[in-house]
């Protein structure tokens, strides 16, 4: 407040200048700035602060770096969570499914980690796009996945993403259903060969994670995977108590040739066999 005062009563911005600590360059706008700070920390009632030693270009570093060693910005994954799903909100007319699809694709992708080799940046691209791949139904229900494509890749409420993230998740979720990814289409051709299979990876474990919840009800719990010694991938789903998913496998096997391609080996989705029950001691 004291400082707050001082400027104030510096006439002019020449005045403002000499004022100790202050970098000459800043004496225009120091007081609009000082008469923020002192608002917000009346406002929240804040006792003190503590400030950075840091600056933007400090924060530019580290983003890119973390961005280019293929790790989460964990410092931003809340509020680019929150923006996902405000546009899902508005343009998703069952959450509920998009939410449990994006649950199952999660698992499926910490489960096949070893295979594919993806970072915690792949990992929140695919849930993006699990989210949001179906707000092109807001548009029109034929050829849904190519107006999500459209929506996300143009939409304004994703905040916290760079451009070739959000590239990235609308080709995720253009890819849910219908083609794969191929070379002669444009979006994709343009992407670079690492992104490229980054794509068919995620793109092929949320093919997998859609015919999981073939029903729209929820009825797989979890699902793990093994490498068998026949060279195979086997997705094991355990399902809800009571519940028949002969469906949802019938369906996520016949999505499952994506992944296949992008893990170099074939995937089959069975159903976890139960343990069979213990013997009671005498």
């Amino acid at each position: 407040d004291g400082v707050v005062r001082r400027l104030v009563k510096a006439p002019t911005v020449k005045e403002r200048a000499k004022t100790p600590g202050l970098d000459p360059r800043r004496a225009d706008i120091i007081l609009a700035g000082a008469l923020i700070l002192e608002q917000v920390v009346d406002a929240i009632d804040a006792p003190g602060l503590t400030f950075s030693d840091y600056a933007l270009r400090e924060g530019v570093l580290l983003d890119t770096w973390r961005r280019e060693h293929g790790a989460s910005l964990h410092h931003l994954s809340d509020l680019r969570r929150r923006s996902v799903l405000r546009l899902a909100q508005q343009m998703d007319e069952d959450t509920t499914h998009s939410a449990q699809v994006a649950r199952l694709a999660l698992e499926l992708f910490d489960a096949t980690a070893d295979r594919h080799g993806l970072g915690d940046d792949s990992r929140e691209v695919l849930e993006a796009a699990a989210l949001l791949a179906n707000v092109g139904l807001f548009v029109s229900h034929a050829g849904h996945h190519k107006h999500s494509y459209y929506v996300i890749r143009n939409s304004e409420l994703l905040t916290g993403f760079t451009d070739r993230e959000i590239e990235l998740i609308a080709q995720v979720a253009r890819y849910h259903r219908k083609s794969a990814p191929r070379r002669k289409h444009p979006e994709f051709a343009t992407l670079d060969r690492d992104d490229q299979q980054r794509v068919r990876v995620l793109a092929g474990i949320l093919r997998v994670a859609v015919g999981l919840d073939r029903n729209h009800s929820g009825r797989v719990r979890s699902v793990t995977c093994h490498e068998g010694k026949a060279g195979v991938m086997t997705v094991e789903v355990t399902a809800m108590p009571g519940q028949d998913v002969s469906l949802e496998l019938y369906s996520a096997n016949g999505r499952a040739d994506l992944l296949a391609e992008a893990l170099g080996m074939p995937v089959e989705v069975v159903e976890r066999a139960e343990a069979p029950p213990v013997a009671a001691q005498a």
